[in-house]
């Protein structure tokens, strides 16, 4: 069967259809999904359930896999893979991670080397809502006005796991809580594409170099308004045994935060090492 790209949204997201993704993909096969992903920036494979094996192979064609920062979500047999759930230890429903990942935000990217994609299969879901949003920052850079481009442009800003609030910080370890943070161009360029996108986001973004802290919150908000316009942005409705890879160099995500309370949101998840931003 021959590789189908079906175009799901109007600015990003594409469903990938005639791929095995349980077993190895011949290299012109890999073109062709390769191709998708930097056109699409958010692939979606339905109806194949993987183990956690099979999920983590094929994650590895995509590149090195990027352990989590933190062990706490690590998956017990295998190191590059996390458990996302908003369950506790006692398979209780635990509000801190019921609200985890609500804010827009790009994974890994209080690493020095942030990560190129994520991936993510589903293991339970909520009977509705618990959906994901996405939001396109190569189109939000290029449709930005030039007097807010020409503001943030040339700047680094600093980066920081958990944020700067109170609430962000308060969940992490001691061990994390001490993480150095790193500093990335405000806007980054696409390492393959050579397009520009904006890399600050709300949840990890805490300063911008050279400018004191009212002015630089001044400015991320005048991002930030920008970037979170409806006309950047697709949802991803989730149904069992999807497989959802994304461009976390381009794009911004987030967990909709509403599916009904005591129903579980449970995924395997993984990330693809990345390289220098500039």
């Amino acid at each position: 069967m021959a590789v189908e790209v079906n175009k799901l949204g109007k600015v990003m997201l594409a469903q990938i259809n005639g791929v095995d993704i349980t077993r190895p993909i011949d290299p012109e096969t890999w073109d062709r999904i390769n191709n998708a992903f930097l056109d699409h920036k958010v692939l979606v494979f339905r109806d194949q359930p993987l183990t956690p094996s099979l999920f983590a192979q094929f994650a590895a064609q995509f590149g090195a896999l990027q352990p989590h920062i933190t062990k706490k979500y690590r998956h017990p047999n295998f190191e590059d893979l996390i458990v996302m759930t908003n369950l506790d230890e006692n398979g209780e429903i635990d509000p801190a991670e019921e609200a985890r990942g609500n804010a827009w935000h790009t994974d890994m990217c209080y690493f020095q080397c942030p990560a190129k994609a994520t991936l993510l299969h589903t293991q339970q879901i909520p009977d509705v809502g618990g959906d994901t949003e996405f939001a396109n920052m190569t189109l939000a850079f290029a449709e930005m006005p030039s007097h807010l481009k020409s503001r943030i442009e040339g700047h680094l800003a600093t980066f920081r796991y958990g944020g700067i609030t109170a609430r962000g910080q308060e969940r992490l370890s001691t061990r994390d809580k001490n993480r150095q943070p790193v500093q990335h161009p405000a806007i980054r360029t696409h390492p393959e594409t050579g397009k520009k996108s904006v890399f600050i986001n709300p949840a990890h973004t805490v300063s911008i170099m050279g400018l004191d802290h009212e002015k630089a919150w001044s400015l991320l908000n005048e991002v930030f308004a920008w970037c979170v316009q409806s006309q950047f942005q697709e949802t991803h409705q989730w149904r069992m045994n999807d497989t959802v890879v994304w461009d976390n160099r381009c794009c911004w995500h987030r967990a909709t935060g509403d599916n009904p309370l005591r129903q579980p949101r449970i995924f395997l998840r993984t990330t693809v090492r990345g390289t220098p931003t500039y």
